[in-house]
């Protein structure tokens, strides 16, 4: 199974994402130059991950955004990333669908059988929830 991810801070002339092959344990990264130029990375071996991180985020191009639209989802984005060698993260997907973004995460968790750590419902209190 494929599963793909794109970055939130692509844009028109540059749209960027992940293709992460579960069957084969590898991702590469895409990058589409004009959204119809692709440079496609070789496939690289997905780390041993510690576990699936979900968080919120602001969005690139909300420079103006108060901390208080962060907090009520103006301008952010929920981000999954998988964390491997403690604090180091391989960015899977940038969405504003929450719900997308949970059932992503459910998947990626099951498949490698790791927690998910929610970081996006409270950031002050994260949670770990179990797939």
């Amino acid at each position: 199974m494929v599963l793909t991810g794109t970055y939130a801070a692509s844009n028109f002339f540059m749209k960027r994402g992940i293709r992460l092959d579960l069957d084969f344990n590898c991702y590469k990264v895409i990058n589409k130059l004009f959204s119809f130029i692709p440079f496609i990375e070789k496939c690289k071996e997905v780390p041993k991950a510690d576990y699936i991180l979900i968080f919120k985020t602001l969005y690139a191009k909300c420079e103006a955004c108060e901390l208080e639209d962060f907090e009520k989802g103006k301008g952010s984005v929920y981000q999954l990333s998988m964390v491997y060698n403690k604090n180091r993260r391989l960015i899977i997907d940038e969405s504003k669908n929450e719900e997308e973004i949970f059932e992503k995460a459910r998947h990626l968790a099951r498949h490698f059988q790791l927690k998910i750590r929610d970081s996006a419902s409270n950031r002050k209190n994260p949670v770990w929830l179990n797939p």
